[in-house]
């Protein structure tokens, strides 16, 4: 990915900030989940219909999917996200569904190599009360790209910092503003299709999961676990 401050782009104004989910700032690993109900909305191929960026693939970790899948009806609603954008903007998929056992390494993974300590960045698959967002196949890992080139919002993807946060840059000015502002416009057009952020890292956003259902104050979670 490119820093979004090294390139170019159309000038946007008048965008709302972005607001993290209003749970008193609790991470989505640390509060009580609904059930899930599963409906069972199919996985399809993420890249016959928008571009990807397959990242754990070149880790060369062995469970990584060999295609990036979502559910159906997640899928439907990041390509009518995508539609939303301004000309020459794009939206980029850089993970979907995950393996529980795929889940397990990537915590693994970033447990040797993560710094600082990984914390709440990646769900844990042994959770007793959650599971995790990717492994139901309503979860995204995304970005914005500028002219075909896939753009980092102020970080880079999984970068486990303070500055990942999914506000982090409100309040910003100057150099940083560009920031702030395709950050606002990524939540502004994923909010509109009913997509849910992670707090803590910008480029996660999910729909029908426990998270998501928590947020939106529904009863039962319609995506569970996808093997």
């Amino acid at each position: 990915m490119t820093d979004c401050r090294k390139v170019e782009v159309s000038m946007l104004g008048g965008l709302p900030p972005v607001v993290p989910p209003a749970l008193g700032g609790a991470s989505p690993r640390a509060v009580a989940l609904p059930p899930i109900r599963e409906t069972g909305v199919p996985l399809r191929r993420v890249a016959d219909r928008l571009t990807v960026l397959p990242v754990y693939s070149w880790l060369n970790l062995p469970g990584a999917p060999s295609d990036l899948l979502l559910r159906e009806e997640a899928l439907d609603r990041l390509c009518r996200a995508e539609r939303r954008l301004p000309p020459g903007f794009g939206i980029v998929v850089i993970d979907g569904w995950r393996s529980r056992a795929f889940q397990t390494e990537l915590r693994k993974h970033y447990s040797c190599h993560a710094s600082p300590e990984l914390g709440d960045f990646v769900a844990d698959p042994d959770s007793s009360r959650q599971i995790p967002p990717h492994v139901t196949g309503g979860a995204a890992d995304l970005t914005l790209s500028w002219s075909g080139t896939a753009l980092g919002l102020g970080t880079d993807f999984d970068s486990f910092t303070p500055e990942a946060a999914v506000d982090a840059f409100e309040g910003h000015t100057g150099g940083e503003d560009i920031v702030r502002d395709l950050r606002r416009l990524l939540s502004c057009v994923l909010s509109a299709e009913g997509f849910i952020a992670d707090p803590l890292e910008w480029w996660h956003w999910s729909y029908g999961d426990q998270w998501w259902a928590k947020v939106r104050n529904v009863t039962t979670a319609p995506y569970g676990e996808l093997t």
